[in-house]
C-alpha cells in the first residue's frame, strides 16, 4: 500500500524491498505442527491473530464445558474462578472434577448453588479459561470465567448472549483453517448452508448420546460412557436439573428412530434372528400391512411411529442383540437378586436363550469377533478335555447364530 503512494516514501520502501526482500509479518513465536500435515497449523501471530485466537480458545472451552457437562448455558456463564476441584472417589480410586456453578432451573432469577461432577476434558478446559480470562475479567475487577476479551472500554463486561455470535465465528474460524469451500470441516445443514450453532445444542446432543449410543463408535472417542456416569452422580443427575429426565426424553427418540430402521430393513426383505425374531416380525409385518404397500407406507410416516410407540418403548440396543424388553419373560431378571429391576441386566443375557432378544446384521461383527477368539483359544495345547469340550459348544452356538444372520441377508 505504501508503495502505491504518490508521493513521499515510496521510492526508498521499493529499493529496501529490492536489496533486502520481504518476508511475513508478526511474531517470531514456533507454531505447533499439525500431525496429520506435518506443517504449522496456522500462518503466524500479530497481534490482531492473536486476540482472534484466544477469542476462538474461549469458544473452544465453551463448546466442552456446555457439551461434555450436561450444564445449560446459564450454568456454563456462571461459572466463576476457582469453580473447579478435584479429588478422589470414596473409594480413592477414580479421580473426581466437581465445578462450582449456579443451578437456574425452577430458581428465582437469582439461582441456587449447585455442583457438577465431570469429566477431565472439562477440567482441563476451566484450567485453560482460569489463565485466558484473568487479564481481562480483573482489568473490570471481575471473577467471572467468561469477559468479553476485546479490550474495549465500550464493550460489555460479560460475554452472555454474544456466545452464540462467536461459536458461529468459531465454526466459519474451524472451516477457514481446516477445510475447503466444498468440503468444511463443521459439516453443512442439510439446507447446504452453514450449520448455525445455538447453546441449546450441546446439552441435548449428549443427553441423545448417552440415551441412544452407548457402544457406538463415539463413544469410544470422546467416552460417552464416563460422561454418563460423571453426570448422573452430580448434580445434573437430580430431578432438579433436569437432565435426567432430557436423557429419557432422548432415549425414547431414539429408540423409536431404531426401531424404525427394523421396519425399513424389514420392508426391504432382511430377516431376523434370534428367540424375539416371530414376535417382532409380526409386529411390523402387522404394521406394514395396515399402511398398506408403497408408497403410502413412506407418505404416512407419521402414523407408523404412532403405530409401533409401544413397542419401540421396549428396544433397548444391544452389543450382541437388542432387547424387546418384557420382565415376564426376561431371563436376566429371573437371575437377579433385585426383584425390582424395571430395565434389562446386560451383564446377565443369554441372546441365544432369551425371548426377548433380536439378533440383526448389525450384530454380526461382534458374534465373528467372539467366534475368533474361540477359534484362538481352540488351538491352545494345553487345554483340558472339559475346557476344549466347551469352548467347540460355544463355537458351534456361535456359528449357528451367524448362519442364521447370514442366511437372512
Amino acid at each position: 500500500m505504501h508503495i502505491q503512494l504518490a508521493s513521499g516514501a515510496p521510492d526508498l520502501i521499493d529499493a529496501a524491498i529490492r536489496e533486502l526482500g520481504v518476508e511475513t509479518g508478526g511474531m517470531d513465536t514456533c507454531i505447533s505442527l499439525l500431525p496429520e500435515t506435518g506443517r504449522p497449523w496456522r500462518p503466524r501471530f500479530d497481534a490482531k491473530t492473536l486476540a482472534q485466537e484466544e477469542r476462538m480458545l474461549q469458544s473452544a472451552a465453551y463448546v466442552l464445558c456446555a457439551y461434555l457437562s450436561g450444564m445449560r448455558d446459564c450454568e456454563v456463564q456462571a461459572m466463576q474462578r476457582g469453580c473447579l476441584s478435584i479429588n478422589r472417589s470414596e473409594d480413592g480410586l477414580l479421580m473426581r472434577h466437581r465445578v462450582r456453578s449456579v443451578a437456574y432451573k425452577g430458581k428465582s432469577s437469582h439461582g441456587q448453588a449447585a455442583e457438577w461432577i465431570t469429566i477431565e476434558p472439562v477440567a482441563k478446559a476451566v484450567e485453560v479459561l482460569e489463565r485466558l480470562s484473568f487479564p481481562a475479567a480483573t482489568a473490570r475487577g471481575l471473577t467471572t470465567l467468561w469477559p468479553v476479551l476485546a479490550a474495549k472500554s465500550v464493550c460489555k463486561d460479560h460475554l452472555s448472549a454474544e456466545i452464540v455470535r462467536q461459536l458461529n465465528l468459531y465454526r466459519d474460524h474451524l472451516n477457514k483453517l481446516f477445510g475447503t469451500v466444498n468440503e468444511p470441516v463443521i459439516p453443512n445443514s442439510p439446507e447446504g448452508k452453514p450449520w448455525r450453532i445455538t447453546t441449546r445444542q450441546f446439552r441435548r446432543t449428549i443427553a441423545w448420546h448417552i440415551a441412544n449410543r452407548p457402544f457406538g463408535t463415539i463413544a469410544g472417542m470422546i467416552q460417552y460412557k464416563h460422561a454418563s456416569v460423571a453426570a448422573f452422580e452430580g448434580y445434573a443427575g437430580s430431578s432438579k436439573s433436569g437432565f435426567r429426565a432430557e436423557v429419557e426424553s432422548q432415549r425414547a427418540l431414539g429408540q423409536l428412530d431404531d426401531l424404525l430402521v427394523y421396519f425399513d430393513e424389514r420392508q426391504t426383505g432382511s430377516t431376523l434372528s434370534g428367540p424375539a425374531a416371530p414376535r417382532i416380525s409380526k409386529a411390523l409385518d402387522a404394521a406394514a400391512a395396515e399402511l398398506d404397500p408403497l408408497p403410502v407406507m413412506i407418505a404416512d410416516r407419521a402414523r407408523l411411529r404412532t403405530m409401533l410407540a409401544s413397542l419401540a418403548r421396549t428396544l433397548h440396543v444391544g452389543v450382541l442383540a437388542d432387547c424387546f424388553f418384557d420382565p415376564g419373560t426376561a431371563l436376566c431378571l429371573k437371575q437377579a437378586t433385585n426383584a425390582d429391576n424395571k430395565t434389562p441386566l446386560t451383564a446377565l443375557c443369554q441372546p441365544t436363550r432369551c425371548p426377548n432378544a433380536c439378533i440383526t446384521a448389525r450384530h454380526r461383527p461382534a458374534w465373528a469377533r467372539s467366534a475368533d477368539e474361540a477359534r484362538a483359544v481352540l488351538k491352545e495345547k494345553r487345554l483340558s478335555s472339559l475346557q476344549r469340550s466347551a469352548l467347540q459348544q460355544d463355537l458351534a452356538r456361535i456359528e449357528a447364530v451367524l448362519d442364521d444372520i447370514d442366511r437372512g441377508n
